[in-house]
C-alpha cells in the first residue's frame, strides 16, 4: 500500500520526537469519528489533503533524566 504524503510527514515527526520508529495504526472511518466525539480536545487545521486526520493520545511526559 502507498502511504499518503501527509501521513508520511506526520510519521516522520512522531519518530523524531520519540527518537525511534513508533508506527501509527489505522482506525476505521466511523471508529475514528467515535474517538473524535469523545476526545478531550479537537484541533482543526487548514490541512486540505485527504487522510490528514489524526488522533493522538496524551500520556505522561517524564522529566529529563540527567
Amino acid at each position: 500500500d502507498d502511504i499518503p504524503a501527509v501521513q508520511q510527514e506526520v510519521q516522520k515527526e512522531i519518530d523524531a520526537a520519540e527518537g525511534k520508529a513508533w508506527p501509527m495504526i489505522s482506525v476505521e472511518r466511523y471508529a475514528f469519528y467515535e474517538r473524535a466525539k469523545k476526545a478531550y480536545c479537537v484541533i482543526q487545521t487548514g490541512e486540505r489533503r485527504f487522510y490528514g486526520c489524526f488522533a493522538f493520545r496524551k500520556g505522561v511526559v517524564p522529566p529529563d533524566a540527567e
